[in-house]
């Protein structure tokens, strides 16, 4: 995983960030493969070209993409390294993703330092991104949960959107199953 020239631009503006998607889910305990490593920030400044300026002079291709007033995102930056790294930056435009790259905690993963949500908050992503694979990743995060998990999602479930509190009712009941 090579994405610390990205983390040295989000470091350099004290944009704050953590590891989502697979990567994450593979650090928590539950493999699964993907090309691409996926970050989250609530820091919109990202969303400006001229930041990424040292990455391109470095050979990198960076499209950052602003989301419009009915994306559930502020935007999207992608990122491909002049080394082949694939890397999307999510930037999220709600608090409680903001709180979820908060209370994210430092690991190790694949020789690089970096903030991963907490099992409870991975599960609040997933739920809320809301797609087949998505739903499907959240159940296997729950199979794997230690007993403070369910706790913690039910805590923060209130702060993501209405809808997203079905799902996990529903997510939940089959689990107790």
């Amino acid at each position: 995983m090579s994405v610390e020239p990205v983390q040295r631009v989000l470091r350099s503006v004290d944009a704050p960030h953590a590891l989502i998607g697979a990567h994450a889910m593979a650090a928590r305990g539950y493999p699964r493969f993907t090309v691409d490593i996926d970050l989250l920030t609530s820091d919109k400044r990202v969303l400006d070209q001229s930041l990424w300026t040292p990455l391109v002079e470095a050979g990198a291709s960076v499209d950052p993409r602003k989301g419009d007033a009915d994306d559930p995102l502020a935007g999207v930056v992608h990122i491909l390294l002049s080394d082949g790294t694939d890397v999307d930056l999510v930037v999220g435009k709600w608090k409680w993703e903001a709180a979820v790259i908060e209370r994210a905690e430092s690991m190790r993963v694949a020789g690089t330092e970096i903030k991963v949500p907490r099992m409870s908050d991975l599960i609040l992503l997933k739920l809320a991104a809301g797609g087949y694979t998505d739903l499907h990743d959240a159940a296997a995060l729950l199979a794997l949960a230690d007993d403070h998990t369910i706790p913690e999602v039910e805590r923060h479930i209130e702060e993501v959107r209405p809808d997203v509190r079905d799902v996990w009712r529903d997510l939940l009941q089959r689990h107790r199953r």
